[in-house]
C-alpha cells in the first residue's frame, strides 16, 4: 500500500514540468521531503533534473551509467541516502549548454 502523501516519479515529473513551463517558482527543499543538502541554492532529485533537462528520468540514469551524452556528459550526481541529487544551477547550465550545442549542430547541418 502506498503512503497517502507519496507521489510516483511519473506524477512528480509531470508536476515539476508543469511548474517550470508556467514560470512560477518551483517548490523545493524540505517541503518536498528532501534532506538538507550542502551549499547554497536549490537542489533537485531525479524527477526535478529530468523536468529541467526536458528528458525522461530513465534517460538521465542511462546517461550517468554511460557518461553520456558524449559531447557534454550530464553532471555527476550527489548520492544521499541512496538517492541522487543535483544543484539546480548545474542542471540548468548543462541544459543551456546542451541546447546551444544542438542549435549549433542544426545550424551547421543546414
Amino acid at each position: 500500500m502506498e503512503h497517502a502523501g507519496t507521489a510516483s516519479l511519473k506524477e512528480q515529473l509531470a508536476e515539476l514540468a508543469g511548474v517550470l513551463r508556467s514560470g512560477s517558482p518551483a517548490p523545493a527543499g524540505r517541503l518536498l521531503g528532501l534532506p538538507e543538502l550542502p551549499g547554497d541554492g536549490l537542489w533537485v532529485d531525479i524527477a526535478g533534473a529530468a523536468a529541467v533537462a526536458g528528458v525522461a528520468p530513465k534517460t538521465i540514469t542511462s546517461w550517468l551509467a554511460r557518461r553520456a551524452p558524449k559531447r557534454r556528459p550530464f553532471p555527476a550526481a550527489h548520492r544521499l541516502l541512496y538517492r541522487l541529487y543535483w544543484p539546480l544551477a548545474a542542471v540548468q547550465e548543462w541544459r543551456d549548454a546542451h541546447d546551444q550545442a544542438a542549435a549549433g549542430e542544426a545550424k551547421n547541418g543546414d
